[in-house]
């Protein structure tokens, strides 16, 4: 195996110098950087990656937390967080909970265990524990278009509350005044999904519209969850006009159901989606919807992240309004 000493044997210089140039230490000048570079190539010097994380403490391993990373949505997003963290020289990995808070707490743990250098979270599912993490490893847990109180600086927040009401308030004004609620989460959940579910209640109760138990449903996620949704409604002897999903996927494979059921889109019930899936406007019934900005999301979190590990010093600046995009599914 070459040895460090080798290299400098070959370049011609002292192996403090090498060693600074392996670590990404600066004051090496682009001349001696060169004579390094080419008695690495002659060598055919490959790096000791386990012997550099024990001397730098570093593994350049960022986890990334989703739900589902089936979800189209965590799929762009993760596609957008890698491509930007690899330019930095960071291998990133997918972790997913479905929704399993002691699966969150095992890929927290890592950061204990020094298996990773950071945490991106995308998607939270016991606030308690995370906060307990993030106070633990300043910096190093970063909420992905979520938030948790008393962790605001570490969060990349999108004002997912305002998004839900002007959807709602859409609907409202259509004379779409029936709405059945869908989320991903527990409807009486403290974490998941929570601050949209609270803003659909306060503005149920501020326009005095009935809150019917029957179309409140919880823990749908995918097309297939909206195709079992859409079997659940028709079974109802009351039926909705408008039904807001919080998901895409969901909403599309509800469309698809209702349609096979002879309940037409928008005009026996309106549905209404989240995200603006690529694919949503070229469902059989275009989605009405609300479009999160991905790639936003995405750098204002790398740049976040980066600049708490001492990596670069820019802040993120990103577009990160939600708004609502109409179709005709509502």
């Amino acid at each position: 195996m070459t040895t460090i000493a080798e290299i400098a044997k070959e370049a011609g210089l002292g192996t403090t110098t090498v060693s600074r140039y392996l670590n990404n230490k600066p004051y090496v000048s682009k001349e001696k950087r060169e004579k390094i570079e080419a008695a690495i190539k002659k060598l055919d010097y490959t790096p000791n990656r386990v012997a550099k994380q024990l001397r730098t403490n570093k593994t350049n391993q960022i986890g990334v937390l989703v739900s589902r990373i089936t979800n189209p949505f965590f799929a762009e997003l993760f596609d957008e967080i890698e491509r930007l963290l690899h330019k930095y020289g960071y291998n990133v990995m997918i972790m997913q909970t479905y929704d399993d808070s002691e699966v969150e707490r095992h890929f927290l743990n890592m950061l204990q265990s020094h298996e990773v250098d950071a945490i991106m979270l995308a998607s939270i599912e016991r606030q308690s524990q995370i906060l307990k993490m993030a106070k633990k490893f300043p910096g190093k847990v970063i909420l992905v278009n979520e938030s948790i109180p008393g962790l605001d600086d570490q969060a990349i927040k999108l004002d997912h509350y305002s998004a839900v009401q002007n959807g709602l308030n859409y609907l409202y004004k259509k004379g779409r005044i029936q709405i059945a609620y869908v989320t991903g989460g527990m409807f009486n959940g403290k974490d998941h999904g929570s601050v949209r579910t609270q803003a659909f209640l306060d503005f149920m109760q501020e326009h005095n519209l009935n809150i019917n138990s029957d179309w409140l449903f919880e823990n749908y996620h995918s097309a297939t969850d909206g195709d079992r949704l859409a079997k659940n409604i028709s079974e109802l002897s009351i039926k909705p006009n408008a039904i807001f999903t919080n998901s895409d996927e969901v909403a599309l494979g509800l469309i698809a159901g209702l349609e096979d059921r002879n309940i037409a889109v928008p005009e026996d019930i309106a549905v209404f989606g989240y995200d603006d899936q690529p694919f949503s406007k070229y469902a059989k019934v275009p989605l009405t919807t609300i479009r999160q900005p991905v790639k936003a999301i995405a750098e204002a979190s790398v740049k976040k992240l980066l600049y708490n590990l001492h990596v670069s010093n820019e802040i993120e600046d990103g577009n990160l309004q939600l708004k609502v995009i109409i179709r005709q599914s509502a």
